[in-house]
């Protein structure tokens, strides 16, 4: 099958994500410049590097954590410990 997202694919589930399987999946914590807090689960989140150590999320849309870590250039990724994944 040769995929072209702006096609569209007809499948009943997006194919894009399951490319990296499995996800982790934790939470993203971020803090605005007025104090606001946010936590929201995320599984689009990945270390890109080590030198320098490098942590991505993404969001889809304008999510109040892209949003606020970019005013602050802050966040936290947040695993999931063993204890809460069962």
């Amino acid at each position: 099958m040769f995929y072209e997202p702006s096609k569209g694919h007809g499948l009943p589930h997006d194919p894009a994500k399951a490319i990296v399987a499995p996800r982790p999946i934790g939470w993203i914590s971020t803090l605005n410049k007025a104090g606001e807090i946010n936590l929201a689960p995320y599984s689009f989140f990945n270390a890109v590097s080590t030198r320098p150590f490098i942590v991505w999320f993404s969001s889809e849309g304008e999510k109040d954590s892209a949003s606020f870590a970019q005013e602050t250039g802050e966040f936290v990724a947040n695993l999931v410990s063993r204890d809460l994944a069962e």
